[in-house]
């Protein structure tokens, strides 16, 4: 209800003194008060009621309104019951710019607070229900797989938010406000995947003056994890909004929920779609793998480029079903058509990339942003740990065979290598690594532990550094001088160690095959 609105009713006879060109101001409630300084008391959009009992002098007038425009207040009502509206109080309200109404004698406040409140109410009543016709529309939509960015922005904007729904990688699925540098919405990710509470505050860095507030909130769907899920940053301080804020924001939160379900949904189905790829890979059935391939780039008949594979795993089990591959899926979300599936028995995952025709860029831009999204979710990575493996480019589907190999070989290298999150390409690998990440983790653990784990025994039961000493020794090529000056030992303290370690391991230390044998089952403990 606006001024101009309440002035028109013709049994009320109110009349403007002042601020007439402020008509058309909102009203959001009423407040009566006789009080000097009611302004700890307003919320603001208030027409406030008063009898004057307040005025005591003309001073007064002007402490009074500059009260009422502190506190926000819309519009003034001066009754006339106990006389005119003295002239300081119209000046008061035309120098702070406050509309002043007249309310004679004739009529009580009692009758205006009704007539705005009954406006207020059948306006609320209104707008409520052409919220929920516009809710159930939006709904529909997202349901029917519109796309959650066409759906989000008018809905924050109308409901007057600045918010974007971020992946646990601080990609953006949807915004309602200005572009948010990566830089930000990796820290934003961050700031999400670190275990706690929410809804949860976090400050954005500003290049001058005070920090940005941001507020976190999940989009829990009942399989999410925050290794893999989404979730709502909403400009400002949650402490401090509206209830209808609020209730814009839950709603908002809630629209992303109904879009995270039904992508999740998607992409189990495309998974089970996939589940053949790493069976025709290794029958070499490639005219089945290319159809694969291009149904799940949505353009039957057309083949990409080239491809990357990606091979996936997270350590240790147990972990939710699915989790890996739908971590895969939101690494390589920004390539349209990837295939995502289980690998086979290695308990992994296999995605197959395309990337186009650039062989050089488009491979590289994939690494990258691995790379990149790996960093992020190493601040989720508590109890777990992340390996992938990349393998490099390859133009035909008949030599993905060979590339997701190459990709498993890395994968299990990245492992090896330690570390809560670690991508390893195929171009990285040197001859040794590559023989020890093909062979099975059973036969890896058995030969380590026969080398070493008696080095490893008398360590801890003498508090010595034989296996220390070895890596150095080996590391210096088998220099006694080099070896003693770099572990700040007399050379003669380094052959006693030394041959501590070939009594207890049984190989002599002068021999080029058993350094090799010691070197490789140091390489395996990481």
């Amino acid at each position: 209800m606006q001024i101009s609105d309440l002035v028109a009713i013709p049994r009320l006879r109110l009349r403007f003194l002042a601020g007439a060109e402020h008509a058309g101001r909102p009203l959001r409630a009423v407040y009566t008060t006789d009080l000097l300084r009611p302004e700890r008391y307003l919320r603001g959009g208030e027409l406030v009621l008063t009898g004057m009992m307040w005025r005591t002098g003309a001073a007064d007038s002007d402490t009074f309104v500059r009260a009422l425009t502190h506190g926000g207040a819309a519009c003034l009502g001066a009754g006339a019951a106990l006389g005119e509206v003295p002239a300081d109080l119209v000046e008061a309200c035309r120098r702070h710019g406050l509309p002043l109404v007249e309310v004679p004698a004739e009529t009580s406040f009692g009758a205006v607070t009704e007539e705005v409140t009954r406006s207020l109410a059948s306006r609320r009543t209104t707008a409520l229900a052409q919220h929920r016709d516009r809710r159930r529309r939006l709904i529909t939509d997202l349901a029917g797989g519109a796309d959650l960015a066409e759906v989000f922005a008018p809905a924050a904007r109308h409901a007057g938010v600045t918010a974007w729904v971020l992946s646990c990688t601080g990609r953006t699925v949807a915004a309602a406000g200005p572009d948010l540098p990566a830089a930000e919405r990796e820290l934003l990710a961050r700031r999400h995947l670190v275990p706690g509470a929410f809804p949860r505050r976090v400050e954005l860095p500003a290049a001058c003056g005070a920090a940005r507030p941001v507020t976190l909130f999940p989009v829990r769907t009942r399989d999410t994890h925050p290794l893999a899920g989404w979730f709502l940053a909403c400009a400002g301080d949650h402490t401090t909004w509206s209830e209808e804020t609020r209730d814009a924001v839950a709603e908002l939160v809630s629209f992303a929920v109904l879009a995270r379900g039904r992508d999740e949904e998607r992409a189990v189905v495309d998974a089970r779609h996939a589940e053949g790829l790493p069976r025709l890979l290794a029958a070499q059935r490639f005219d089945e793998v290319a159809e694969l391939l291009s149904a799940a780039g949505r353009a039957p008949g057309r083949r990409a480029g080239a491809y990357v594979p990606l091979s996936v795993a997270l350590r240790p089990e147990p972990r939710p079903a699915g989790l890996t591959r739908r971590i895969a899926a939101e690494l390589v979300a920004d390539w349209p058509g990837a295939v995502i599936t289980q690998d086979g028995g290695d308990d992994a995952a296999l995605a197959v990339v395309p990337v186009g025709g650039a062989a050089g860029p488009d491979a590289e831009r994939l690494h990258a942003a691995v790379s990149a999204g790996v960093r992020v979710l190493e601040s989720g990575l508590t109890d777990r740990r992340l390996a992938i493996g990349i393998a490099a480019m390859t133009r035909e589907p008949a030599a993905l065979r060979g590339a997701a190999v190459e990709a498993r070989h890395a994968r299990r290298l990245a492992e090896l290598r330690g570390g809560r999150a670690r991508v390893v390409a195929g171009a990285e690998i040197d001859s040794h690594e590559l023989l020890l990440a093909s062979v099975p983790e059973e036969v890896q653990s058995s030969y380590r532990e026969r080398l070493l784990e008696p080095l490893v025994d008398y360590d801890r039961g003498h508090r010595s550094d034989l296996v220390a000493t070895l890596e150095a020794f080996l590391r210096h090529s088998g220099s006694w001088q080099r070896c003693a000056a770099s572990m700040h030992v007399h050379v003669n303290t380094l052959r006693y160690r030394i041959g501590r370690i070939e009594e207890l391991t049984g190989r002599d230390l002068s021999s080029l095959e058993h350094r090799v044998d010691l070197f490789l089952a140091l390489k395996l403990r990481g």
